[in-house]
């Protein structure tokens, strides 16, 4: 139970990354949160249905008391930082992917921070990470044809990524599947270097790199003089 508490306490709130933190599913898992919600330590929603139902958790007043008393650091609940910052509650499919990037990412050594703040009005991030000296700002990306979304006569969507690349000198990627990926990557290729990945293999395949893709500019794609619509 202790376990629990100090990495709840840490920020994390989804409870897939809390069984996997722990080693222990099903049953095991389901038993200690019934003890943990029985004694007030922590709250549990529910969100989506199916393959995509979520369960997020959080401390308590009492659980933070209790966290407080185990000598634990106290962090934000990923969760709420979300909803403070990313509208979370109106957009959960985003803040869900946000999560298992996020995951994916300490899952291989990665430190991470979801909403961080940065000095530039015009680069919003998803996501830090940070790993051997390597830093790295994350767009995480749940639109299934971003480009073709009406957002405006700004273009929006375009002019994110030049944002991204000038704040930090090239894109970074997450998507929900490699389809996905790789259609948004016949965009960026062609003008940016940078780095891509997608959920459905990090969590099929743990042990692969957080990074799927890496790529330099100019590269095949942006020889060609044109982006490959998708």
């Amino acid at each position: 139970m202790e376990t629990a508490v100090q990495i709840l306490a840490e920020g994390v709130c989804l409870r897939a990354e809390l069984q996997y933190r722990m080693g222990i599913y099903g049953g095991a898992i389901q038993r200690l949160l019934d003890i943990l919600l029985e004694q007030d330590l922590i709250e549990q929603r529910f969100f989506g249905s199916g393959q995509t139902r979520y369960a997020v958790l959080r401390l308590t007043d009492r659980g933070m008391v209790f966290a407080a008393e185990l000598g634990c650091p106290i962090c934000p609940s990923e969760w709420d930082i979300l909803v403070q910052r990313h509208n979370a509650e109106e957009h959960p499919k985003h803040a869900f992917a946000i999560l298992l990037f996020a995951f994916q990412a300490r899952r291989r050594g990665w430190q991470v921070e979801v909403c961080p703040q940065v000095d530039n009005p015009l680069v919003e991030p998803d996501v830090l990470v940070e790993k051997d000296g390597e830093r790295i700002y994350v767009e995480v990306e749940t639109l299934r044809n971003p480009r073709k979304r009406r957002d405006g006569a700004d273009n929006t969507w375009v002019r994110k990524w030049n944002n991204q690349y000038a704040f930090q000198r090239q894109v970074a990627v997450c998507t929900l599947t490699p389809k996905r990926m790789q259609g948004i990557l016949r965009y960026l290729k062609a003008y940016f270097p940078g780095v891509a990945t997608e959920l459905t293999t990090l969590a099929k395949h743990p042990e692969s790199d957080l990074w799927l893709e890496r790529w330099t500019w100019p590269n095949e794609i942006s020889r060609r003089g044109y982006a490959m619509g998708y």
